[in-house]
Parts: structure tokens; sequence; C-alpha cells
């Protein structure tokens, strides 16, 4: 029997707006060293899978799925349930709710804890003081101005948690290949 790896799938946010998410994260987070900010697709999962078998279950999805227009709209938590603190999703949330759902079959199903939210993470694991802090900078540093952001993703992207403090991307996985080769 395989020992369970765990395994996520992510779209990873632009370099511009990493640089914006990491101001609340890189102080309040503690988890900022571990991953950069993302929108997460599929979380974090223990699954009896070798690498090559989730990369292919993750690709064969992927083929058929077009890129996906994100856009972030305003602060939201999860509090009381658990301390996060997250910008919510103005474009992407339809699409990237019927990609978890396709993710979620097969050889990659496993329970997961909370129902599907895309959101994009601004700090998780939040103390009292710490979490009170970073809703108000995020509350500052993502005003209505900054609501019209949006990116386009072409790919997503699988982690893999090789420590308990150590997480590795593995190769982007392209969104659309099957549309584009028969061009």
């Amino acid at each position: 029997m395989r020992k369970n790896r765990v395994f996520g799938v992510v779209v990873m946010a632009p370099p511009d707006l990493s640089r914006w998410v990491n101001r609340v994260r890189r102080f309040y987070d503690p988890n900022f060293s571990l991953i950069a900010p993302h929108v997460t697709v599929l979380p974090p999962l223990p699954l009896a899978l070798s690498r090559r078998e989730v990369v292919e279950a993750v690709r064969t999805v992927a083929m058929t799925t077009p890129s996906l227009e994100i856009g972030l709209d305003s602060v939201g938590t999860f509090d009381p349930v658990m301390p996060v603190i997250f910008l919510r999703l103005s474009r992407g949330r339809r699409s990237l709710t019927l990609l978890h759902r396709r993710l979620s079959r097969g050889i990659l199903r496993s329970s997961e804890a909370f129902p599907y939210v895309p959101h994009l993470t601004l700090g998780q694991d939040l103390d009292g003081a710490r979490f009170r802090k970073a809703l108000a900078l995020s509350r500052h540093l993502f005003s209505d101005s900054f609501q019209r952001t949006h990116w386009k993703a072409d790919a997503l992207v699988i982690v893999e948690r090789r420590t308990e403090n150590r997480w590795a991307s593995l190769a982007p996985v392209p969104l659309g290949q099957s549309r584009r080769r028969s061009r």
C-alpha cells in the first residue's frame, strides 16, 4: 500500500498582484514562506498516488478547460469558523467552481472539510491580534479601486507537501491544450 502524499492544485497570482498581497502576508500570515499568493482550485488532499498519476489526472482535465479570467472583489473572512482573510473574486468564481468539481472526480477524489469557495488568501491561521491587524491592513490596501484588478490564468500549478514546512510546486499544467493543438 502506498503512503499518502499531500497534493493541491492552484492558480498562481501574477507577480504584480503577488507583491501587493505579500504586503499583508509577509507580516501576518504564518504560512507566508510556504507558497506564493494563489487561488486554490483543489485544496491540499492526502492521496495514495504518485506524482505522475496526479499530474496526468490534472492534465486530462486542464486540456479541456479554457483559460480562466479571474477578477478581484472585496476583502472577506471565514471568521468565526476559521481565522482566514481573503479577497473575494468578481470574475472566475463559476469557472473555478466547475473546474474544482471536475478535478474532484476520479482518482483525485477526497473528502473536504469545507465547501469550495474560490478566493485569494491574504492570511490564515491568524490569532486574535494578528487577525484584527491583518484585516484592517487588507481593507486599507484593497480598496474599491483595487477591485478592478483581473488577470487571465492559463495554467494550473500542482503543489506537493514535502515536509510540514515545505511545499514544492510542480511544473505548470497549461489550460486548453486540446483546442490549441486542433487549430
